[in-house]
């Protein structure tokens, strides 16, 4: 299926982070993202191309409504991304934190507001645009659009967090 493709990029896109934050323990996550952006930049605009592929072939747009849906998808998808960014930033922060050999207590609350934080900016912008398309495409449409965001965001979060260590 097209969607377990996009979510071995996710995985394999958490990978680097993982192996820089162990021979960088003083750089920080955006200094591990900034070593490798080209690879990120280019595995996230293809996971991003693979997405918006499988919300096109399951949203069952009329000509009309693609006019009015696609629009909003793609600036939805502009915030998204900025959030996803934010995500990894994380990621490789609790990497370096990780490869330390203990996350501290100290780093785990920091890591634990950010990712509280995340999680409720990014259902803040779903809600924001679920509310979007309501409005201008239909209900219909908005709670389909709904589900297949939530699936798609759910597995990514299964499988790159399969890929995380838990914190010791």
């Amino acid at each position: 299926m097209r969607l377990r493709s996009t979510l071995v990029l996710c995985a394999l896109l958490a990978t680097p982070l993982l192996a820089s934050a162990d021979d960088q323990t003083n750089a920080s996550g955006q200094d591990v993202l900034k070593e490798h952006k080209a690879e990120i930049q280019n595995r996230l605009a293809d996971i991003d191309y693979k997405r918006k592929r499988i919300v096109e072939a399951n949203m069952g747009l009329s000509d009309k409504e693609g006019e009015a849906f696609w629009p909003i998808y793609n600036t939805y998808r502009t915030e998204a991304d900025k959030l996803s960014h934010e995500s990894l930033g994380l990621l490789a922060d609790y990497a370096k934190s990780y490869n330390t050999g203990k996350v501290s207590d100290q780093d785990a609350s920091k890591l634990i507001k950010r990712v509280e934080d995340l999680q409720s900016r990014r259902l803040d912008l779903r809600n924001k645009y679920v509310a979007r398309i309501a409005k201008t495409v239909s209900p219909t449409r908005a709670m389909r659009f709904l589900q297949i965001e939530t699936q798609l965001d759910a597995m990514m979060v299964l499988d790159v967090g399969s890929q995380v260590p838990l914190a010791e």
